[in-house]
């Protein structure tokens, strides 16, 4: 007897250099691990029972998806912070709205995040932030997802960023607090809830910083074998910051003081030359893409293509924040990042399905430092999977010869609410395409009230920056 058996599906393993397809496959599950694997025949002979089985026949079985970089309590912000040349993104549409922003309305956007990710197939979140502990404690873990989490370390205050094109303000008092958190965050919580929470340390980016907070997170990580997760080269304004101080661009600062190797997940890029992509991959560092946002916000196509071409060795997509590219949805990511790449290269065998998919599942985990863990359907790793129901007109007909298009389906036609059953660690957390540990309905009302909240009392201070989409509010464009 097992706790989950899911029978006739297509498992897209993930095994192997591609997906790993096994047509009328099974999956047997026993408390929080993957037991056997295999064809539906042979695995229902030795697996006859189970406490939950699935007939997934015209359904397919994937590992959970794996959002490497997200902000989820910056959901209540969706829709107030597109469409505006990057250099005011932070300052002009962000930044009035941070003044207003507690605790409690960080818990109720991330909740929202949460859950618009897991109902489309997330069920790993590379989470950076504030008030980490907090989201932790009422949203990562009560809700049943995997998370690897940290809180970010900077030294910007309320002063620190009156003029984008003169060198920012650094408060040594607000860095030393935000370290004392983010150390009292791994001290608490890494290893949490059956190991679904672990932590990193998360520098916010070198424009933020001084090079003495640099280093000294960077030497804290590797005395506790913890990964950084930073933001690198993220745009004109970080640029423009680390040419006053340095005199030089983000990646050539970082790799100068010997910040980059396999111990560094750095996040966008994008402002990055094709050279300094190169110097990543050489150095080892693990890439997080996040091209819904960053193609929103800047206009740029992220170099994930180019990275791994350069060596890379480790890749991830992530949807960063709704403030940015509107929605927590992978699946979205992954056909975004395609032709994306595509185009950006003029050449369409880059990034094809089978690869994206692989990077949103397993190499995603690998990224994260947690391949071994899950990932892949693989007898011992833990049980995080997702069904999702093929049965639907844009993804018909299913076709397995001369080429199988389930994974092309998937990555191009696919929208998210396909899946039908959310599994972590063995747990199921959403089924027929309800979560089962989180009250939806309560959610979207908390949050709804929570950005009303916000939004109203930020209203006039937004206005009063006048940015490119407060100009088309003015003018009743939207």
């Amino acid at each position: 007897m097992v706790d989950i058996l899911i029978k006739n599906a297509y498992v897209l393993t993930m095994r192997g250099e591609g997906v790993g397809m096994i047509e009328d496959g099974a999956v047997a599950v026993e408390r929080d691990r993957i037991v056997a694997v295999g064809k539906t025949p042979d695995i229902e002979k030795n697996y006859r029972g189970a406490d939950h089985i699935f007939d997934a026949k015209g359904k397919a079985v994937l590992p959970g998806l794996v959002d490497a970089h997200i902000h989820t309590s910056l959901t209540l912000l969706r829709g107030e912070a597109q469409d505006v040349p990057e250099i005011e993104w932070m300052l002009k549409t962000m930044a009035p709205f941070m003044n207003y922003i507690e605790p409690e309305h960080r818990i109720k956007g991330a909740k929202l995040g949460v859950l618009e990710a897991v109902k489309s197939g997330t069920t790993c979140f590379g989470e950076i932030g504030s008030d980490m502990a907090q989201i932790v404690e009422k949203v990562f873990i009560p809700s049943g997802v995997r998370a690897c989490v940290a809180n970010t370390i900077n030294e910007i205050g309320p002063e620190s960023r009156q003029d984008p094109n003169k060198p920012y303000i650094f408060f040594k008092d607000i860095g030393e607090e935000k370290l004392r958190e983010s150390l009292e965050l791994i001290e608490r919580w890494n290893g949490a809830a059956e190991g679904r929470i672990t932590c990193m340390l998360g520098p916010h980016a070198a424009d933020m910083m001084s090079k003495e907070l640099l280093l000294r997170v960077k030497n804290i990580a590797k005395s506790k074998g913890l990964l950084i997760h930073i933001h690198v080269a993220q745009g004109g304004r970080e640029a423009i910051q680390i040419r006053l101080k340095y005199g030089t661009s983000t990646i050539r600062f970082l790799d100068d003081i010997g910040y980059f190797d396999e111990g560094v997940i750095a996040a966008h890029c994008h402002q990055a030359s094709d050279e300094e992509v190169a110097l990543l991959a050489r150095r080892g560092v693990r890439y997080v893409s996040c091209p819904s946002s960053i193609g929103l916000i800047d206009g740029i196509t992220p170099p994930l293509a180019l990275f791994l071409a350069s060596g890379g060795k480790y890749a991830a997509l992530g949807s960063d924040q709704a403030s940015g590219n509107n929605s927590h949805n992978i699946i979205k990511e992954m056909k975004i990042a395609s032709f994306l790449n595509k185009t950006r290269h003029r050449d369409p065998t880059i990034l094809p399905a089978w690869k994206i998919l692989r990077i949103a599942t397993i190499e995603g985990a690998s990224t994260l430092g947690l391949g071994d863990a899950f990932g892949s359907i693989e007898v011992g790793k833990k049980a995080d999977l997702i069904i999702m129901n093929l049965k639907a007109p844009h993804l018909t007909p299913i076709i397995s010869k001369p080429v199988r298009n389930i994974a092309p389906n998937i990555v191009y036609s696919a929208r998210g609410d396909e899946i039908e059953t959310v599994i972590v660690n063995g747990k199921i957390i959403m089924e027929n395409k309800r979560v089962l540990t989180m009250n939806e309905e309560k959610v979207m009302l908390e949050a709804q009230e929570a950005a009303e909240a916000i939004t109203s009392k930020a209203a006039e201070d937004y206005m009063r920056a006048d940015s490119h989409l407060a100009k088309a509010a003015r003018k009743g464009l939207l």
